[in-house]
């Protein structure tokens, strides 16, 4: 018996010793690499770590960077990333992990999109693995609710919570802060807020896909703080490999009609959906607004229904995914039941069949929604009949 307990105990103080070296040694590795930047927020994230990373190596610097997003990557430099392979669920240790992999590659610095959702697991992740000398957070906006909410000032409150004391800040917009400056005070951090109309249309039409103004905005900022004009860091970020849940417009053909697609599904939430509505080009025909659900995001399917009974309105209303009967019943208060075609629990296939069966040649096609799962699988077999 006693030897059974004694085994134990040297088992738990084995495993203590063995933390405290994996603990020295990541910190380590943190302090090989002079500059560390954590980008969080609730839209952007991993288009602004690319943007920031490929700015960055503009001036010259060797960057690596790893993104969480639509697929995480660990990305070596401008042209050339890796997935992050997962046994399981997300875990914020996966970060220690990534600076093993980033130290043997001896960069001048890393940016790391932020993983964690739940506020405490924010904190830790800042605090304890990251240890940034400069902190994004690129906007606020409703998304997570149930995790961060329930309002979106709640939201923002989470995101400066978890800033390191004395950290350089650079801010999106303004908002983020409104009614939490005694979180900033408290901390010591001044943060850099950043400004979108100073971003010219030339600027933004360089861009081989849709980018947004507030992205590139913050990302030139940051590049500017860490010695890189933006003329370098613009040219380097125009030919930086884009993160694969960017904006982009798909000319498709469907049978004997030619349709133009606009993937917005990474947006998630309805400001962030309606802010690309506000971007994008309406002058079709017909405007087609595709709905990706999820049976297991049903609140977010009550959320595009509100989106789409304020906001967001067009010509014919197309539901795809699974539990697409919610969102189409409260649809038929919105619009005439023969401007609504549910595919939902269909094949990717004969869904795109469906459509194009319904909607005009020449007409857009904004879909919207979920990407994770059957989303993407959907817009994969859209691009594969995308007209070159």
């Amino acid at each position: 018996m006693f030897l059974g307990i004694y085994a134990v105990l040297l088992l738990i103080g084995l495993y203590i010793i063995f933390l405290r070296i994996e603990k020295v040694n990541h910190e380590r590795r943190v302090r090989s690499i002079p500059i560390r930047i954590w980008v969080n927020g609730s839209r952007g994230k991993s288009s602004v770590t690319r943007l920031i990373a490929a700015g960055l190596r503009g001036g010259g610097k060797k960057v690596i960077a790893k993104t969480t997003g639509t697929k995480a990557s660990f990305i070596h430099d401008s042209h050339s990333e890796q997935p992050v392979m997962r046994l399981g669920m997300p875990n914020i240790r996966e970060q220690v992990e990534i600076f093993k992999r980033a130290a043997n590659e001896q960069p001048d610095a890393i940016v790391l999109e932020c993983m964690a959702l739940r506020p405490d697991l924010q904190y830790s992740e800042a605090v304890h693995i990251v240890k940034p000398n400069a902190v994004v957070i690129t906007n606020v906006r409703a998304d997570h609710l149930d995790v961060m909410g329930p309002s979106i000032k709640d939201i923002g409150r989470h995101f400066l919570k978890a800033l390191p004391n004395d950290a350089t800040v650079f801010l999106g917009h303004r908002n983020i802060m409104l009614g939490h400056e005694p979180i900033l005070k408290k901390k010591s951090i001044d943060p850099y807020i950043s400004d979108e109309k100073r971003i010219s249309p030339s600027q933004m039409s360089e861009f081989p896909y849709i980018e947004h103004r507030d992205n590139l905005a913050i990302a030139l900022d940051v590049c500017r703080h860490f010695g890189v004009d933006e003329e370098h860091a613009l040219a380097a970020m125009y030919d930086a490999n884009p993160d694969p849940g960017v904006l982009r417009r798909h000319r498709v053909q469907l049978g004997t009609k030619e349709i133009t697609l606009v993937n917005a599904m990474a947006a998630n939430d309805p400001d962030s959906t309606y802010l690309i509505w506000q971007m994008i080009e309406k002058n079709y025909p017909q405007l087609n607004i595709l709905i990706n659900c999820r049976d297991d995001r049903i609140d977010r399917s009550f959320q595009m229904a509100e989106l789409i009974r304020n906001r967001l309105r067009g010509d014919q209303y197309i539901l795809t995914g699974h539990g697409t009967q919610v969102l189409a019943r409260k649809l038929t208060r919105i619009s005439e039941q023969d401007k609504i075609l549910d595919v939902g629990n269909m094949p990717p296939s004969d869904v795109i069949e469906k459509i194009s069966e319904f909607v005009a040649d020449n007409s857009l096609l904004f879909a919207i929604g979920n990407t994770v799962g059957y989303g993407e699988e959907l817009m994969n077999e859209f691009t594969r009949k995308e007209r070159r």
